[in-house]
C-alpha cells in the first residue's frame, strides 16, 4: 500500500510546534514506521508549505518527497512576501506595507491554486492520499477518486460567537468544510466533531470515523523526583508554593478571564497567601492582552503566574508538580492538553463541553465553563486533600492508558484498507 501524507501544517521545525502540527508529525513518525518507503510526504496547503516541508524533509533524508518542483517564480514570490510582513522598517507606511502583502498573498494563493503540487509519477503509484489538514487538491481528486481522506479536527470557529476568533480562522474553516464531498472519506478526532461535521454536511456516515489522538509518551509521564520538579519551576521562575496548571495558546475561547476570575475569589475565600495558577502558553503580547483585559493589579500577579512557552522536556514535570490542570475551554475539537496533564499523573478540572467528556471519562471533574460556583468548588476541593488528589491522580493514569498513538496508528492504517477494498 502507497500512501501520500500531507503534512502542510508542520512546517520546517515540528520540535517547536504544538496543536495540529505536533499531532501530524507524530502520526507521520507512526505511519512510517509501519509502511517504509511506501510512505510519501507532500505539503500542499500553500507554496510556503511546500518550501518549508521540503526543508524538513532534506533534514530527515529516511522520509520520501512527493512535492513536485517549485517554480523560480513561486519561490521568489515567497521569499518577497516573508520580506515584506517581516520588515518593521519606516522605510513605508503601514498601508503600503500592508496593501503588498495582500497583492503578493493573493499572487502566491493563485500559483497554488493553479499549480500540481504533488509529483505526478508518484501520484499515479499511490493508493491512498491523506491529508492532515490542508483541503483535498484537485489534482487529487482526479488522480485518486474515492481514495482520499481528509482529517477535520474542529469546527470551533464557526460554531462560537465571531468575537472569538478572527475572520480569517473562520473563512480558513469554512472553505474546508465547503470542499469536502458527500461520499468523500474524512476522518475526525472526535465523536463531537464528528457529529458537528454530520450535522452541517450532507456526507456518508459510514465514511465519516472518528480516530482518538494521543499523548507521547516520551514527552508525558509522571514525574516523582521532587529535585527535578523544583528545578523546572526555578527555571522558568515559578513560585514557591503549591499552584494550579493551565496550559494552552490564550486564545479568547479558551475562557481565561473565567478561570482567572474564580482563582481570585478562591484566594479571598479561602484567605490563601501560598496558592497560585500557573498559565503557560501564549506570546508576550498575549500575555500583555490577557493582564490588561483582566486588569490584573500587581497583588493579583502574585498569585496569577505567566510563565510563557514551555519547553518540551520540561513539560512533564510543570503537569506532575501541579495541584490539578484547569481547562475552562469553551469548545474544543479534542482536548491534547487534557490528555497530557492526565498521562503525567495530574488531576484534572475541565469543562463538560465539546470533545472534552470524550477524553475525561469519570476520571476528572466536569464542570460548565460558565459555571463559576462549581469551578470554585472543585479547586478548594483538590487544594484541601491530599487524598483527593492522589485518587484523581491514579484516574488520570487509568484513564490516559486508554490512549496511544499506536491505536491512532493502526485505526488510520484500517481507513486507508478500508477506501481501498
Amino acid at each position: 500500500m502507497k500512501v501520500i501524507f500531507d503534512i502542510s501544517s508542520v512546517g520546517d521545525n515540528p520540535e517547536t510546534r504544538t496543536g495540529i502540527a505536533r499531532t501530524a508529525w507524530s502520526l507521520a513518525d507512526l505511519l512510517h514506521q509501519n509502511l517504509g518507503d511506501d510512505l510519501s510526504f507532500s505539503a500542499t496547503g500553500s507554496v510556503a508549505a511546500s518550501l518549508q516541508t521540503q526543508r524538513l524533509l532534506e533534514a530527515h533524508p529516511n522520509l520520501c518527497s512527493a512535492i513536485h518542483p517549485i517554480s523560480n517564480i513561486a519561490k521568489n514570490v515567497d521569499r518577497l512576501h516573508q520580506q515584506v510582513s517581516s520588515d518593521r522598517s519606516n522605510s513605508c507606511s503601514q498601508a503600503i506595507r500592508k496593501t503588498q502583502q495582500s497583492i503578493l498573498l493573493n499572487i502566491s494563493r493563485f500559483i497554488n491554486i493553479t499549480r500540481q503540487p504533488i509529483d505526478s509519477q508518484i501520484l499515479a503509484q499511490a493508493d491512498v492520499f491523506h491529508s492532515s489538514y490542508p483541503r483535498i487538491p484537485n489534482q487529487v481528486r482526479k488522480a485518486l477518486p474515492n481514495r482520499h481522506l481528509q482529517t477535520v479536527y474542529d469546527l470551533t470557529p464557526l460554531l462560537l460567537a465571531e468575537k472569538y476568533f478572527a475572520p480569517g480562522q473562520r473563512g480558513i474553516t469554512q472553505r474546508l468544510i465547503d470542499t469536502i464531498q458527500p461520499n468523500d472519506w474524512v476522518t475526525t478526532i472526535s465523536d463531537a466533531t464528528r457529529n458537528d461535521l454530520l450535522n452541517r454536511k450532507r456526507l456518508n456516515p459510514e465514511r465519516v470515523a472518528t480516530i482518538y489522538l494521543a499523548a507521547s509518551p516520551e514527552l508525558f509521564y509522571p514525574v516523582s523526583d521532587k529535585s527535578v520538579i523544583q528545578a523546572t519551576k526555578q527555571k522558568y521562575q515559578l513560585p514557591e508554593g503549591d499552584y494550579f496548571l493551565s496550559l494552552h495558546s490564550l486564545a479568547p475561547h479558551k475562557n481565561m478571564e473565567h478561570l482567572i476570575s474564580c482563582f481570585r475569589q478562591v484566594i479571598l475565600q479561602e484567605k490563601k497567601q501560598d496558592l497560585h495558577l500557573v498559565i503557560c502558553g501564549g506570546n508576550q503580547g498575549a500575555v500583555g492582552s490577557m493582564i490588561k483585559d483582566n486588569q490584573l493589579t500587581d497583588t493579583d500577579l502574585k498569585f496569577i503566574h505567566f510563565a510563557g512557552f514551555i519547553d518540551d522536556s520540561d513539560l512533564a514535570a510543570i503537569y506532575s508538580g501541579a495541584l490539578g490542570f484547569i481547562f475552562p475551554s469553551l469548545y474544543e475539537g479534542f482536548g491534547l492538553p487534557v490528555l497530557e496533564a492526565m498521562q503525567c499523573g495530574c488531576p484534572v478540572i475541565s469543562s463538560n463541553t465539546s470533545s472534552l467528556p470524550e477524553v475525561v471519562g469519570k476520571a476528572g471533574f466536569l464542570v460548565s465553563p460558565t459555571d463559576k460556583d462549581t469551578l470554585c468548588e472543585y479547586i478548594v476541593k483538590l487544594d484541601r486533600s491530599n487524598e483527593l488528589r492522589s485518587e484523581y491522580s491514579q484516574h488520570s493514569l487509568d484513564r490516559s492508558a486508554l490512549f496511544s498513538w499506536k491505536k491512532t496508528a493502526a485505526a488510520t492504517l484500517k481507513i486507508y484498507e478500508r477506501m481501498m477494498s
